[in-house]
């Protein structure tokens, strides 16, 4: 029985990868200018970089019933079920709408999985997925998995706390801590929250990253995903040596975040996910 995969934008999986792994994709809508893009599809990160550097400030929205309905129905045309994989629901609506679009269109055939995570962590989830499903994997087997990665690990920073704060995704004691002058909050993706862990100083953030991820898996064979919105050159440089030179490291990728990600956590984000296969 053919399974097919579906995700969201807030994968930060480029549409090029996921045509070539044949992952059908629902993009989160982003207001820009007046005007309502599709992440990925319609707006580029460099294009809304270059807009939030000259200050504009987007505001996303989650994919409609409908939308997921027509993604839904094309791929049942090809495949006998589908697993749906979203961002956390207690981040966005987006899973709960692709709930509603399953009962409406095919309840029997297709699997919505909220994935507990974001960005790194929800696109490493996917390629998981489509991973397993080449070797064979039955149904099921993908979804324990999935349901283990649940309980990766995503940690990332944030430049400006305003973004997160607006959309009231920001643990309070975090939006005061991380506001005090030249210290940035270091954060993880926690059972589908935001949790605050503690404050670096801005130049060591790469290294407080790093000494979280390596206080996990030093010694083990890993996967590294690292995502960034326009981050400095060196810090991403400087993460990859750290985790190159004391994890054992199986697989490892480096993506730049896309719309929905950058307009909820703001320019010179940094975050690194790493899991362990089983």
């Amino acid at each position: 029985m053919d399974l097919g995969l579906i995700t969201d934008s807030a994968s930060d999986i480029s549409p090029r990868v996921l045509q070539e792994e044949a992952v059908g994709l629902v993009p989160i809508y982003v207001h820009l200018g007046g005007r309502r893009y599709k992440d990925w599809q319609e707006l580029t990160p460099d294009a809304l970089y270059q807009a939030m550097r000259a200050g504009a400030e987007p505001v996303t929205e989650p994919p409609s019933v409908e939308d997921f309905a027509e993604v839904y129905e094309r791929h049942l045309q090809v495949y006998d079920r589908l697993l749906s994989l979203h961002v956390s629901g207690e981040l966005s609506k987006t899973v709960e709408r692709a709930r509603e679009a399953a009962l409406k269109v095919a309840p029997t055939r297709i699997r919505v999985v909220d994935s507990g995570m974001v960005s790194a962590g929800l696109g490493a989830m996917v390629l998981r997925a489509v991973e397993m499903l080449k070797e064979g994997a039955e149904e099921e087997a993908v979804v324990r998995e999935m349901e283990r990665m649940k309980r990766s690990s995503l940690y990332f920073s944030v430049a400006d706390l305003s973004h997160l704060a607006r959309n009231g995704r920001l643990p309070r004691f975090g939006e005061v801590v991380g506001n005090l002058l030249g210290l940035r909050p270091i954060l993880r993706i926690e059972k589908g929250h935001i949790r605050f862990l503690k404050v670096a100083r801005e130049n060591a953030v790469p290294e407080a990253l790093a000494s979280l991820v390596l206080g996990e898996f030093r010694g083990r064979v890993a996967r590294i995903t690292i995502a960034h919105t326009d981050a400095k050159s060196e810090w991403l440089d400087s993460l990859k040596r750290s985790l190159e030179g004391a994890l054992r490291l199986e697989r490892g990728r480096i993506t730049r975040s896309g719309a929905t990600i950058a307009a909820n956590v703001g320019l010179g984000a940094l975050a690194v996910h790493a899991y362990a296969l089983e």
